[in-house]
């Protein structure tokens, strides 16, 4: 089963908030201390970062792991704050990166952001984004990996692993990004997808099985290290699908247990806890031509978006829920109908904290749809290509890795000028 829901709000201890700290950097001020804390918490990134600059007690206090923790908490519970990170591809197969604010008063467009990659990797993907990391990979062998904090342009490379593989190469790898609240650690997970057996684990001895390998790297470690995988399966993608409460998820094959055919879909997901694989169920959808499905974190809960389903309904989206409450068991609920939306979903790309649909069209616009007020914005991306987008929900923190250096820009001019140079048009 994936992991429970989170306590309530109330039910998780509080974070013990060092007034020593807040009383060394304000000390001629005679607001309360709760107050000044309050205040804090809830001032920008950018505010923050440059009042390090001001004292060695402010850059202690806004350094210490209690205020970025509660700093981040009171960003999230913020609605202002929700922003989806797009990635997308030009003409030019130069990868932008770009910041999307969902509840602008302003009806801003996207922002555009400095890629933290340095040198022209023709396969950069978007894996996830957590607590205001970004986790960047490059494809084939997803060795590549960058964590990285736009609000602070910092990023970080993590070495990559010492793993050999000998013979044995892996037919495909694949990444995920989870993160564990109980240790607070980053994780990067590194699945490899090797070539299949025979064996007895389907319907026959001269069935192919499936196998996989895979590894995870802790930020607080700073090292990979090998994870087992307790039963057969091939994830279906290079990166996770979703990440909902800080675990990865992938669509994969695992051998059908019931044996009525060779394989089943399921989510196969990380426990980033325990350090282990478990999978369930995907949802039983009647398949029609033009149905899409893309797997969400819906306000904080592992959901799935139903969009398409038949050519009556082609502007509506369903909401599909994973329940595991215990009570009815752990099963798919839907729990909404939405729409009509006013324009065909053709590509349901993400949703941000708070539901509100991240999609493209047909003709490859992009558009944000709030299912509760049934309104659509439009934007664009300049000069990106149709159905290159990928995005997650994002918000802003303070989280800072050991070893993260400055983000410099690469030049539009010079990466063109290299891709010639290696003959890619």
């Amino acid at each position: 089963m994936p992991p429970k829901r989170n306590a309530s709000q109330n039910d998780r201890k509080p974070i013990k908030t060092d007034f020593t700290l807040i009383a060394a950097t304000l000390s001629d001020c005679n607001l309360p201390k709760p107050i000044i804390l309050s205040i804090l918490t809830r001032l920008p990134v950018k505010s923050l970062h440059r009042f390090k600059c001001v004292c060695m007690p402010w850059l202690t206090l806004i350094s210490s792991l209690n205020f970025i923790k509660l700093h981040r908490d009171q960003t999230s519970q913020n609605p202002q704050n929700h922003s989806l990170i797009i990635h997308s591809i030009d003409g030019d197969n130069y990868h932008k990166m770009s910041l999307l604010n969902i509840n602008s008063t302003e009806n801003q467009q996207p922002i555009n952001l400095l890629n933290p990659f340095s040198a022209p990797f023709l396969q950069m993907e978007l894996v996830g984004s957590l607590h205001g990391l970004v986790c960047l990979s490059c494809l084939p062998l997803c060795q590549n990996i960058v964590l990285w904090n736009p609000a602070l342009n910092l990023c970080k490379a993590i070495p990559p692993s010492s793993r050999n593989w000998g013979e044995n190469s892996p037919l495909k790898f694949s990444i995920g990004f989870g993160y564990d609240e109980m240790t607070d650690d980053f994780k990067v997970v590194r699945i490899a997808c090797l070539r299949p057996t025979t064996g007895n684990y389907t319907s026959g001895p001269s069935s192919q099985v499936l196998r996989s390998d895979a590894e995870v790297y802790s930020a607080n470690s700073g090292s990979w290290k090998r994870v087992s995988v307790d039963f057969p399966f091939v994830v279906g993608h290079t990166r996770n699908n979703v990440i909902a409460k800080g675990v990865p998820y992938w669509t994969a094959l695992i051998p059908d247990p019931s044996r009525l055919r060779k394989y089943c879909e399921v989510l196969v997901w990380f426990d980033v806890r325990n350090e282990m694989f478990k999978h369930v169920l995907i949802p039983e959808l009647e398949r029609h031509s033009g149905i899409g499905v893309r797997f969400v974190e819906w306000k904080g809960t592992l959901a799935c978006l139903v969009y398409s389903p038949t050519k009556e309904r082609v502007d509506f989206v369903d909401v599909l829920v994973y329940n595991d409450d215990g009570k009815k068991g752990c099963c798919w609920e839907k729990i909404s109908t939405h729409g009509p939306i006013g324009l065909k979903m053709e590509g349901s790309v993400q949703c941000s904290k708070d539901g509100v649909i991240l999609a493209e069209t047909s003709e490859g616009t992009l558009f944000l749809y709030d299912p509760l007020t049934n309104g659509v914005r439009k934007f664009f991306i300049a000069e990106a290509q149709k159905n290159s987008y990928e995005a997650f929900s994002h918000t802003e923190s303070l989280v800072c890795l050991e070893g993260m250096e400055q983000v410099v820009e690469l030049d539009k001019d010079k990466y063109c000028s290299i891709m010639e140079d290696l003959g890619i048009n």
